[in-house]
């Protein structure tokens, strides 16, 4: 009887485990895509900030693209999310806690 319960706890043990590991590896992809994501934010604030900048001078827009007439601030930066600091792929530490 002791044996069973024993066991019945271990594989649900392991279980618990295989499912943090699990949930690590999706945080650590999701972590991955927010940081390209946000390079690519970025890029686009740059390309808009210079659209804006030359259309305020008079100059016509480089690229194609069409001004809306609003420029960015200069030193515009991205919102990051206040709980946590995007890492580096593979630069978190294994095996602690969150």
């Amino acid at each position: 009887m002791v044996n069973d319960l024993m066991d019945a706890l271990e594989n649900k043990v392991h279980a618990v485990v295989d499912t943090i590991e699990v949930m690590r590896t999706e945080i650590n992809d999701l972590k991955e895509e927010r940081r390209i994501l946000q390079d690519k934010l970025r890029e686009l604030l740059v390309k808009m900030e210079r659209i804006g900048a030359a259309s305020s001078n008079g100059a016509a827009p480089s690229g194609g693209a069409a001004s809306s007439g609003a420029a960015i601030p200069a030193g515009a930066t991205v919102p990051q999310a206040a709980s946590a600091a995007p890492q580096a792929p593979g630069s978190g530490a294994s095996g602690s806690g969150f």
